[in-house]
Parts: C-alpha cells; sequence; structure tokens
C-alpha cells in the first residue's frame, strides 16, 4: 500500500510538471527565423522603375526602344541589368565623358545607357562586336532609338581594332570575353586618361573566370579599385589615379 502510494504521488508531481513545462513553453512566442537583408537589386526593383524617366522626347525615343529590348531581345544576349545600367550612365555623367568605349555590344542595350549619358555630355561611344548577327541587331536598335550619331561600331576581332583608338578614353566597359579581359586592359590603360575609368562587368557572377584580370587591377599602383554589385552580376569600377 505504501509502495502504491508513492508511485500514485509521483506520477501526480511529474504530471504537474510537465503541464507547467508545457503551459510556458505555449505562452513563450516561438522566435522568428532571422530574415536576410534585401540585395541592392532586389531594393532597386521594388522602389524603382525598370528605366528611368525621359526628360525630353528623344530620350523617350531611346527609353522605349529599351524596354523593348530588356522584354523581347535579352535572351541569350549577356546584357547588363537595369540596375547597372543605372550606375553606368550615372558614372558616365559625373565624368562628363567625352569618349566612352565598350567591348562587347551585343545587341545594344548596354549602349542605349550610355547614349542617355552621352546626350548630355557631348561624347560619343565607340563600341566593339565580333557578332555578325549581333552587329546587324544593333545597327537596327540603334536606328530605332535615333542615337546612330553617338555611335561608332567597329565590327571584328576587339583585340585587334582596339589598336586604332586614340586617346583620351574616359570611360571603358569591358563586357566581351572575361578571358580577354587582361589583354583588352593591358592594351587600353596607356589610352584613358588620368581620372578615368574601367568597368569589368559581371565581376560577381563570373569571378571565378576573371582571377588574371583581378590580379592585374589590384598589383598596379596607378590603379584604385572597387567592387559594386547593383545587381547579381556585379562590376569591378577600376580608377585611372594618374
Amino acid at each position: 500500500m505504501y509502495v502504491s502510494r508513492w508511485a500514485s504521488c509521483a506520477i501526480r508531481t511529474l504530471l504537474s510538471i510537465i503541464l507547467l513545462v508545457s503551459s510556458a513553453q505555449a505562452q513563450t512566442p516561438a522566435k522568428s527565423k532571422k530574415r536576410r537583408p534585401p540585395t541592392a537589386e532586389e531594393v532597386s526593383r521594388r522602389v524603382l522603375s525598370t528605366h528611368p524617366k525621359p526628360r525630353d522626347e528623344a530620350e523617350k525615343r531611346i527609353i522605349d526602344v529599351m524596354e523593348d529590348m530588356y522584354l523581347h531581345q535579352s535572351r541569350g544576349m549577356g546584357n547588363i541589368l537595369p540596375e547597372d545600367g543605372r550606375l553606368m550612365r550615372m558614372l558616365a555623367e559625373i565624368l562628363g565623358a567625352k569618349h566612352i568605349v565598350e567591348l562587347g555590344t551585343a545587341n545594344g542595350y548596354s549602349a542605349m545607357w550610355f547614349c542617355l549619358a552621352l546626350r548630355s555630355t557631348g561624347g560619343k561611344l565607340t563600341t566593339h562586336e565580333i557578332d555578325p548577327k549581333r552587329i546587324a541587331l544593333a545597327k537596327e536598335n540603334f536606328k530605332r532609338a535615333g542615337v546612330e550619331d553617338l555611335i561608332t561600331l567597329v565590327e571584328g576581332d576587339a583585340h585587334e581594332t582596339i589598336k586604332k583608338l586614340t586617346a583620351p578614353i574616359d570611360l571603358v566597359l569591358l563586357d566581351a570575353e572575361k578571358e580577354g579581359f587582361t589583354d583588352y586592359l593591358q592594351k587600353l590603360l596607356p589610352l584613358v586618361r588620368p581620372g578615368g575609368l574601367i568597368i569589368g562587368h559581371d565581376s560577381s557572377g563570373q569571378a571565378h573566370m576573371m582571377e588574371k584580370y583581378f590580379e592585374a587591377i589590384t598589383t598596379n599602383p596607378d590603379l584604385e579599385t572597387v567592387f559594386v554589385d547593383a545587381s547579381k552580376w556585379g562590376m569591378c569600377i577600376t580608377r585611372k589615379m594618374r
């Protein structure tokens, strides 16, 4: 009888403890999962339109074509994203760029962003492309946008065609094959003015293909570089200090 009474008391005590613990857990709010901060691209797409508002009719024509290109021509082109374009346009305008050089025209989408800046700075763009189909498409887009007078499209292997360029160059966009970036840098850097910029696109998205380029820009004492992820692809922006 004594053992039975003791066992009954122990069971009641255990049940009371279990009920108390369960009640306490029920009253404690579950900890919410820690949210990761949004990326710059995510914030941009939430608060900004895809393309900027036009300041005049000429810009409206360019932006209308850009919108069509973004919606219907982007696939397989390796185009920059609008977030990158906004930054590139801003940098070109801040520099007051008179001569921009682009390697990798594709269908001309990034060139359009530069044209928005060049209309303000009074400058010109020299863009290089080797693919005949992309060249034809870019020419058509430039004509539709009315920017033919701002652009010189050079056809052929850019490793050779850039040898004909002359100084000064204010801004360079490298967006061709990543393996060629180091050679492009070596050939173009002497032509870039002090204070000019060299932008290497895809510095995050294709970083594994750009190690030699990263070494070249970070070991040169006359260059200063910052890595920016306006979009998921990223850009390394290098300034020629002297």
